[in-house]
C-alpha cells in the first residue's frame, strides 16, 4: 500500500470514529505502529489532524483555502466516490454533450462512462479525466486549454474559460469543495470562476459531492445551491443536509 493510500485510510478512520490510537490504526490498516507514527507526523505537519496521547483526532475546522493534495484526495472516501460516479454515469445517454469538471469524484464518473462505451461529446479541464475518456473509442473529446494549477492536473483560466462561453452542453458534472450553508464554494477564485462558467454552459448541472462536503465553507462562492438541479451524494449524508437541499428545490440522489 502506497503512503497516499495509507494516509487517506487514516483520515477515513478518524472521520468515522472521531479519534484513533496508533495501535488501533495499525491493526485496522495492516501496517506497523512505526509506519502509522510516521504517517501521523506527516498528517499533523500538513494540518489535517491533531495528535493526542497515543493517537490522533481529525482537525475539523480547516482554513477556507485548505486543500488535500491530489495524491491523497483521490483515495479519500473512495468507495463513496465510485458509487457517486457510477450513479452519474447512468444519467448519460448516447448523443449527449457532457462537461466534466476537474474533481476526483467526477473522475470516477468519467471512468464509468468510458466503460459504457456510449457515444458522447466530452469536454474537460482535467488531464486525468481526459486520459480516462480518451480510452473510450466512441467519445469525441475536447480538452480545454489553460494554465495548470500547481500540484494538480486541473487547467484554469483562458483559453478554456473563454471557450466555455461558446458551449451549450446537455449536462455538466461538477465537483465542489464545499456545499455548506446552501452555497457551492471553492478554495480559490480561479477554480470558482471555472466552475461557475461550466454551470452556465450546461442545460442540466449535476454536482457530484460526497457527504463530507457539507461541513465547512470554502474561500470563494461559486453559486447558490439552488442554482443547480441535481446533487448526487452518498448514503452518509445527514438528514438535515439532505432536507435543506430538497427544501430549496434541488434533487438529491443518494448513491448506494
Amino acid at each position: 500500500m502506497i503512503s497516499a493510500q495509507r494516509r487517506a485510510l487514516i483520515l477515513e478512520r478518524l472521520r468515522r470514529d472521531g479519534a484513533g490510537s496508533i495501535v488501533g490504526l495499525s491493526e485496522s490498516i495492516g501496517v506497523s505502529p512505526s509506519t502509522i507514527r510516521r504517517d501521523l507526523e506527516y498528517l499533523t505537519q500538513e494540518g489535517y489532524i491533531e495528535r493526542s496521547h497515543g493517537g490522533a483526532v481529525l482537525k475539523e475546522q480547516q482554513h477556507t483555502t485548505f486543500e488535500i493534495p491530489r495524491e491523497i484526495g483521490v483515495h479519500v472516501a473512495h468507495e463513496a466516490k465510485v458509487a457517486i460516479g457510477q450513479r452519474a454515469a447512468s444519467m448519460v445517454v448516447a448523443g449527449q454533450s457532457v462537461i466534466f469538471d476537474s474533481s476526483s469524484t467526477v473522475l470516477e464518473a468519467a471512468k464509468a462512462i468510458a466503460a459504457q462505451e456510449v457515444q458522447i461529446t466530452a469536454c474537460t479541464n482535467d488531464l486525468a479525466i481526459a486520459m480516462a475518456l480518451a480510452r473510450a473509442p466512441k467519445t469525441h473529446l475536447v480538452v480545454l486549454g489553460g494554465t495548470m494549477r500547481p500540484g494538480s492536473l486541473t487547467m484554469i483560466g483562458d483559453p478554456g474559460l473563454a471557450f466555455l462561453d461558446r458551449l451549450h452542453a446537455d449536462i455538466a458534472f461538477i465537483g465542489i469543495h464545499s456545499l455548506a450553508g446552501g452555497r457551492l464554494s471553492e478554495t480559490s477564485i480561479d477554480l470558482a470562476a471555472m466552475k461557475r462558467r461550466m454551470l452556465s454552459s450546461a442545460a442540466h448541472a449535476v454536482v457530484l459531492a460526497d457527504s463530507t462536503k457539507f461541513k465547512h465553507p470554502a474561500f470563494c462562492d461559486v453559486c447558490a445551491a439552488a442554482d443547480v438541479r441535481t446533487i448526487i451524494t452518498d448514503k452518509a449524508i445527514g438528514p438535515a443536509d439532505r432536507d435543506a437541499m430538497v427544501d430549496i428545490g434541488v434533487e438529491v440522489i443518494v448513491a448506494d
